[in-house]
């Protein structure tokens, strides 16, 4: 993997770069004193430097100067705003360095594809899908799963469990941030589901949807009993679960 030593002040946007560089690049993030960065060049040895320059002010010209000392060739992209650019204007000139005017993840990725030949989109479709939120769901039939994945799969990250056994095996390998949940399994239904996902102290907090496929009182009543962030009969319609899963990580964001 290329290395990109990541320059900047780290209450801005440096770190939050980093988070989404680091799946595809080896990163490693540098304050933004000339001293600390000709420090890393020689240690990290990186195949490029991008630099928040927004923080930056006329005296640090000198990490500007500690790049081009330690290696003239090697690829520099700023990003930030175009009077900070302005500050540093002759060090543009040389071409080592280059501006991102408009910095927001997919240009940043772009650019720095374009640098080391690489495909962007790729890359840029691996972040987005990494970043989904992740939903399991759990249900017996696999028509009804291969239906719901097709009704989720484009907002969320979907995992398939056709168990209890399989859903609890899940949750230890890749801890998702919702669940759905089939009512009326066979086995070990959804009812004994619940009250083993709940007796794990990590895993009580995550949000169950239920799933069923009998409608009486009687039976709704029941399922409600379990307290679950909500419930549906099958099949449901895509744009209520999506709506109701979008709420319950609203409601999430919000506490």
């Amino acid at each position: 993997m290329r290395k990109i030593l990541i320059v900047g002040d780290f209450t801005n946007e440096a770190s939050e770069v980093n988070s989404y560089l680091s799946s595809n690049f080896h990163t490693q993030l540098c304050t933004n004193s000339a001293k600390i960065v000709k420090s890393m060049l020689k240690l990290y040895i990186p195949d490029m430097v991008l630099m928040d320059i927004d923080s930056f002010d006329h005296l640090h010209a000198d990490v500007f100067e500690t790049i081009q000392e330690y290696d003239p060739h090697l690829p520099v992209l700023t990003y930030g705003r175009e009077k900070k650019k302005q500050l540093f204007i002759s060090y543009y000139y040389t071409g080592q360095c280059k501006h991102i005017a408009q910095p927001n993840r997919e240009t940043i990725i772009r650019e720095i594809c374009k640098e080391f030949n690489m495909n962007a989109d790729v890359i840029i479709n691996t972040v987005e899908e990494t970043e989904k939120r992740h939903v399991i769901v759990v249900d017996d039939n696999p028509v009804l799963l291969r239906n719901m994945r097709n009704m989720l799969q484009d907002k969320y990250r979907v995992t398939l469990a056709t168990s209890a056994a399989q859903c609890m095996k899940t949750l230890g390998q890749d801890k998702p941030d919702l669940i759905i949940l089939d009512y009326e399994m066979p086995v070990v239904d959804g009812k004994q589901t619940l009250e083993m996902i709940r007796a794990e102290s990590d895993y009580k907090d995550i949000p169950v949807i239920f799933l069923t496929g009998i409608a009486d009182k009687e039976h709704v009543d029941a399922v409600l009993d379990l307290k679950p962030a909500g419930y549906f009969v099958k099949p449901p319609m895509q744009t209520k679960i999506i709506n109701a899963i979008e709420n319950i990580f609203l409601k999430q964001v919000e506490q």
